[in-house]
C-alpha cells in the first residue's frame, strides 16, 4: 500500500481598527498570517500521518485521554490505527457557542504528553467557540514511551469539540483492518 500525505498548517488573524472621527481617523488594517504546506516524510518540515475526530462530545467534568502512539478511527469501513512519533501540530476547536465549557488540555494521570505545555501538570485552555493550534512544523514534538498521554477535559458544562493531529509515523506505526 502506497501512503502519502499533503499538509498545510494555516493560521491568521485579521483586523482593521479606527481610532478618531471626521475627515482623519487613524486605520490600522492589516493581518497577521502564517501558512506552511508540509512535504510528504517524516524529516524536517514534513509529515506523513493525521488522525482527526469531530463532534467529540465530554461532559461537564468528565475527561479522555487520547494515546498519542495508538489513536484509532473508522475510516471507509476500515479500523486504522496511527502511533505517532512526533507531533507537528495539534489543532483543536471548542464548538461550544454559548455557555461556560472549556476544555483543559494536558495533564494526563498516566504517561502525560507535556512537549507543547512544559510540564506534566501543566494545561491550556481552549476557551467557547475558540480553536487551539499548536505547531513544530520544523522538529515536531516527540512521542516517547511513557510519554502519549493527550488528556482533554471538559470544565464548568458540557463541551463539544473537533481535533487533529499531525506527525509523523513510528516505525511500524499504522495499520489497518476491515471490520
Amino acid at each position: 500500500m502506497t501512503r502519502t500525505l499533503q499538509s498545510k498548517i494555516f493560521a491568521q488573524v485579521g483586523w482593521t481598527w479606527r481610532d478618531g472621527a471626521g475627515a482623519s481617523p487613524v486605520v490600522d488594517s492589516s493581518r497577521l498570517k502564517s501558512d506552511v504546506d508540509l512535504a510528504d516524510g517524516s524529516g524536517s518540515g514534513q509529515a506523513d500521518a493525521v488522525w482527526h475526530a469531530e463532534s467529540r462530545i465530554l461532559t461537564a467534568g468528565s475527561a479522555e485521554t487520547l494515546d498519542l502512539d495508538a489513536l484509532e478511527s473508522e475510516l471507509f469501513d476500515n479500523t486504522l490505527v496511527v502511533s505517532l512519533a512526533k507531533v507537528k501540530a495539534l489543532v483543536i476547536v471548542n464548538r461550544n457557542i454559548t455557555g461556560s465549557g472549556h476544555l483543559a488540555v494536558g495533564a494526563a494521570a498516566i504517561d502525560p504528553w507535556h512537549e507543547p505545555f512544559g510540564d506534566a501538570g501543566d494545561t491550556v485552555k481552549v476557551m467557547p467557540g475558540s480553536p487551539l493550534l499548536l505547531a513544530n512544523v520544523l522538529d515536531g514534538w516527540d512521542v516517547d514511551t511513557g510519554a502519549t498521554g493527550l488528556r482533554i477535559a471538559a470544565v464548568g458544562d458540557d463541551v463539544t469539540y473537533d481535533i487533529a493531529v499531525l506527525g509523523t509515523i513510528a516505525d511500524g506505526g499504522s495499520s489497518s483492518s476491515g471490520a
